[in-house]
């Protein structure tokens, strides 16, 4: 074999390689497109709505009122989808599949750090792009999960690399796109604690917050409104799980305890001591599949037993608890199996029923009507109006559907079992002193000016709602099972206090060539 062969070998395996992630990212975004059409209830209560008052608004301009309750980043993206004519439902769904890819491609990275030069970083890649819960969660539902999971995952990525400050940059952007990046957090901190990631670059994540809230400011938005903008989050449900197959489904007589709210911040917190303080005191090394390991095991077990947390919160552990069965094949394969069985499942309540029985007319936005109702479509189960409002009415034995009715009234259906209430038409009124520069919208249901739409959660320990293919305490089971899983490999590996990586033998090192000896000069005496 020749130089010029032995050169042009990596070049083919590079081709080759770009050739079949190719096929990898086309075949998911095909896969994708059998479910652009579906269109769950949150879009067409949430996502569509605000992006009709963004384009009804002026666009970026629109940006001025407190109309959604999602930060201002995804915002940013729906003000620019308003400009680009494609249909508003595709648009959505390809911001959010946008985002897939960035989390494919980060898990791609993550394990190219352990398999260098191998096919086993485009399988991961590829296995979660094509994770169920990855598709529908973007495809289906519309929702950006993906977003602030993909930045995480990347700042797990940058930790690995050494860079920390370029890491807390993209916990920034996490953090930035949905509350829910706290549950990579505690992981942070053991790598601050640790000295893998140096405290000051903490002070990233709130500046890369506060610098992507500065268009809004510019388009003249509340600095308070986009500060308190989680805050108003925390408080939106009452019920202690919204489908999420987390310890709370035990609880099937209780729905909603402020007590037991409470309680279950206090023990999250405290089982996060418990597992970090001997990392610290025995300052352990946090080699790379311990840092994989912690990674995967913090956004699992935060929403396992914090309360108030809905099925898609465990999004992040979908892709992570992959990556870490690739850093410990013999000891966590197992982990991605029982948490995406856990995990997939719990979104069937929610995606089948999302479009049983047609929906009221939506509200009115400040400044225009709500939508007309549409007429309920076959059902079997009795749902439940969003608080305050009647629903739409399902069809026959429909369930007693959906959202409230806008500035019209909302559609009605036939319903021989129960039929649901029908939508009720809203008003406008001027703007008044409490609301300047807003068109307060007054609902029968008895919402205030000023107030945020709502809606309830899903299921809790007793309520769980919709077409339920597993129960949930199968599911809250397989999904303690993967987290028990884990924590058991890390403290193994942790009391071994030898690193979990499999260190490559040392290659031998040369031995110097013997010095010549030096010439004589003829005639010396010797």
């Amino acid at each position: 074999m020749t130089d010029t062969d032995v050169a042009a070998r990596p070049k083919t395996r590079r081709a080759l390689l770009i050739a079949v992630a190719a096929v990898v990212v086309l075949g998911g975004l095909a896969v994708r497109t059998a479910f652009f059409s579906y269109t769950s209830d949150d879009y067409r209560a949430f996502v569509s709505q605000w992006y009709e008052f963004i384009k009804q608004n002026g666009g970026f301009s629109a940006l001025k009122y407190n109309f959604a309750n999602y930060n201002t980043p995804y915002l940013y993206l729906l003000a620019i989808l308003t400009h680009i004519p494609v249909p508003t439902l595709y648009g959505v769904k390809a911001i959010s599949i946008l985002f897939d890819l960035v989390l494919a491609f980060f898990t791609y990275r993550i394990v190219a750090l352990r398999y260098p030069g191998t096919w086993w970083p485009l399988l991961a890649g590829a296995i979660v792009l094509y994770l169920p819960t990855v598709v529908l969660n973007s495809a289906a539902w519309a929702q950006v999960d993906s977003a602030y999971s993909a930045f995480g995952v990347g700042g797990v990525y940058f930790v690995l690399r050494k860079r920390p400050w370029l890491a807390c940059v993209f916990f920034g952007l996490a953090f930035a796109f949905k509350l829910q990046a706290v549950f990579f957090f505690p992981a942070l901190l053991l790598f601050v604690l640790r000295k893998r990631v140096p405290w000051p670059a903490l002070l990233l994540i709130p500046a890369v917050y506060l610098v992507l809230d500065v268009p809004a400011l510019l388009a003249g938005a509340n600095f308070g409104d986009l500060l308190k903008i989680y805050l108003s989050q925390s408080d939106t449900y009452d019920q202690l799980t919204l489908n999420a197959p987390n310890v709370y489904q035990y609880l099937s007589s209780v729905s909603s305890s402020s007590a037991l709210k409470i309680g279950g911040i206090v023990v999250t917190g405290l089982i996060l001591l418990a597992l970090m303080i001997p990392v610290v005191v025995r300052k352990s090394e946090l080699t790379p599949a311990r840092i994989v390991l912690v990674s995967a095991i913090s956004v699992t077990l935060v929403p396992y037993f914090l309360p108030a947390m809905h099925e898609r919160y465990f999004y992040p552990a979908d892709a992570l608890s992959v990556i870490a069965a690739f850093y410990l094949p013999k000891r966590l394969w197992a982990f991605p199996i029982l948490e995406q069985f856990a995990s997939g499942f719990a979104y069937a309540p929610y995606l089948l029923n999302s479009r049983q029985g047609g929906p009221g007319g939506f509200p009115g936005f400040p400044g225009f009507p709500g939508s007309p109702g549409s007429p309920g479509g076959p059902g079997g189960r009795r749902g439940s109006g969003f608080p305050g409002f009647p629903g739409g009415t399902g069809g026959t034995g429909g369930r007693r559907g959906g959202f409230p009715g806008g500035s019209r009234p909302g559609g009605t259906g036939a319903g021989d079992a129960r039929p649901g209430g029908t939508g009720t038409g809203g008003t406008t009124e001027p703007p008044g002193v409490n609301d300047p520069g807003h068109l307060v919208q007054r609902n029968a249901g008895g919402a205030q000016s000023g107030q945020q739409f709502r809606p309830p959660g899903g299921g809790n320990g007793g309520m769980t709602t919709g077409t339920v293919l597993v129960d949930f305490w199968i599911l809250s089971t397989a999904m303690l099972a993967g987290l028990v899983l884990a924590v058991w490999a890390a403290v193994q590996d942790f009391r071994r206090g030898t690193p979990a990586d499999p260190q490559p033998a040392p290659e031998p090192v040369p031995e110097p060539d013997p010095e010549p000896a030096p010439e004589q000069t003829k005639g010396a005496p010797e």
